[in-house]
């Protein structure tokens, strides 16, 4: 997959991802896109501002990945955010009451990832961000009340993605961030050029043997880079990613190449030809999977339907919408119950598509 900033046009979306493709030697399968809360200053509407969205990049043959923000992303102008508190004691349920039922009404699967790289510094609904009054436990309060919200109004097809930053920055730990398996479907993690492979290692022995791992966002940047003073050039970093994938993290499911040019840096694949030649040339193996959105069939259901998973790779959510306490993390793996995504063992994942996830007639049951 890959993160595309062009959601709001289709010519422009289909532009960007073309280019993508043309690139990677390879259709896509998961767009990755941005939506928030306030956009400007002004509250949003998921029926009005991103329901249109979803039907585009489904046109397009690929599923959503969608990174919510419950903050303004224009936040240094604006300053607006619901509150991790609020959001918690019910003051917001409205607002994702309309979002669930707008995701539920679009009856694909669709991935949410709310409040990503929750344990570094640089957002406000982080307890470590410069003068902020939220909470690590705030933050687990809010998700279990938007989780909880999905499930009470019979939404399914949505699969919630708890994406922390590796690594923890600011001295608060993800462990501290994690709601419980029973509110989390898939683990995925940002993972950057500042990193060597091993970075992933604890994050990915404690959860990646309960939960599907992606990594939603992952990229080269000459501002990321100086950070790893092992980095041996853009095409070797890329090759030992893949490599990796491999042999020490075969449990990831999917990736998504964080392909934006912005004020923190140019992150596109096609910045440095070398690198856009060895992720084309290690993204054409088969275990990597194009155009899981056209293969996404919903014949005959009549219910929500549910995401299924693979063997020995359980997503636990039970459909109930009462608030369960908070668990710990723990290495014992949940037992099996509703939304999963069916992945067969023989292939894995993709960055470009649902790794390994061949979404389609044989993988993605519609349990209604």
């Amino acid at each position: 997959g890959a993160s595309l900033p062009e959601t709001w046009s289709e010519n422009g979306l289909g532009r960007q991802i073309k280019q993508y493709n043309d690139a990677a030697g390879k259709r896509i399968s998961v767009v990755t896109w941005f939506a928030s809360a306030y956009e400007q200053g002004r509250i949003t509407s998921w029926r009005q501002n991103y329901a249109s969205s979803l039907a585009r990049v489904q046109r397009l043959g690929a599923l959503s990945l969608i990174k919510f923000s419950t903050q303004d992303y224009a936040w240094d102008n604006t300053h607006k955010m619901f509150e991790l508190k609020d959001i918690a004691n019910g003051a917001w349920d409205d607002y994702f009451i309309e979002a669930a039922r707008t995701v539920r009404d679009f009856k694909l699967p669709v991935f949410i990832s709310v409040n990503h790289e929750m344990n570094g510094t640089w957002y406000p609904y982080s307890q470590a961000y410069p003068g902020s009054k939220t909470t690590a436990a705030d933050y687990v309060e809010a998700w279990k009340r938007i989780v909880s919200i999905f499930k009470r109004e019979g939404a399914g097809n949505a699969a919630f993605v708890w994406s922390p930053n590796v690594p923890d920055v600011g001295g608060i730990p993800y462990t501290s961030y994690y709601p419980g398996d029973d509110y989390v479907d898939w683990v995925g993690i940002s993972f950057y050029s500042g990193n060597t492979m091993s970075a992933m290692d604890e994050i990915y022995r404690q959860l990646a043997p309960r939960k599907p791992f992606f990594i939603t966002e992952w990229a080269t940047a000459p501002e990321k880079n100086k950070f790893n003073s092992l980095f041996p050039g853009e095409f070797d970093w890329i090759r030992q990613f893949f490599a990796a994938l491999e042999t020490r993290y075969p449990r990831v499911k999917a990736i998504s190449w964080f392909n934006w040019q912005n004020g923190d840096g140019d992150y596109r694949l096609t910045r440095v030809p070398a690198q856009a030649k060895a992720y084309a040339q290690d993204i054409a193996a088969p275990r990597y999977k194009s155009n899981a959105g056209d293969d996404v069939s919903l014949a005959n259901a009549t219910e929500t339907p549910r995401l299924d998973i693979v063997p020995n790779e359980v997503i636990k959510r039970d459909g109930t919408s009462e608030i369960i306490k908070r668990e710990k993390v723990v290495t014992t793996p949940p037992r099996v119950t509703t939304p999963r995504i069916n992945i067969p063992r023989t292939v894995l994942p993709s960055t470009e598509q649902i790794m390994g996830e061949r979404i389609g007639k044989e993988t993605v049951k519609v349990v209604r």
